[in-house]
């Protein structure tokens, strides 16, 4: 098989797109919904709620239902994504800005380790990939 501009797609794109896509999907959706309210390793400071985390950022309350209801939006956008593939790139780009500012505002606190940025930088990471493929 081979796509608009006579190449053969690269298999492993074939299957890791995919993969990221679902990495980020259920990532976003279990930290806003089921994760909300409860603890995680992951939580800045002390922080035992998302709620909690914003405010040890020194964010004020009404970006956690701005910020949580846009990461929610872009899940959304790339669940469709699976049905037009042209939601992808512009959905990947959104999602690697926003996780790119939880992984700064992870490293502002200077006492956490590294560990607690882990999972933005993963969605990150994932969002890069399907940015650039």
């Amino acid at each position: 098989m081979f796509n608009i501009d006579g190449f053969r797609p690269d298999a492993m794109d074939a299957i890791m797109g995919p993969i990221f896509q679902v990495s980020i999907i259920l990532g976003i959706i279990y930290a806003w919904t089921i994760g909300f309210n409860r603890f995680s390793k992951y939580r800045a400071g002390n922080a035992k709620t998302m709620s909690e985390e914003f405010f040890t950022y020194g964010l004020p309350e009404w970006s956690l239902y701005l910020i949580g209801g846009l990461k929610l939006i872009l899940a959304c956008l790339m669940i469709l994504g699976f049905f037009w593939p042209s939601f992808i790139k512009p959905t990947a780009g959104a999602i690697c800005l926003v996780m790119g500012v939880a992984v700064l505002l992870h490293l502002k606190i200077r006492e956490d380790s590294l560990s607690k940025a882990l999972p933005s930088y993963y969605i990150f990471c994932c969002s890069f990939f399907l940015l650039i493929d």
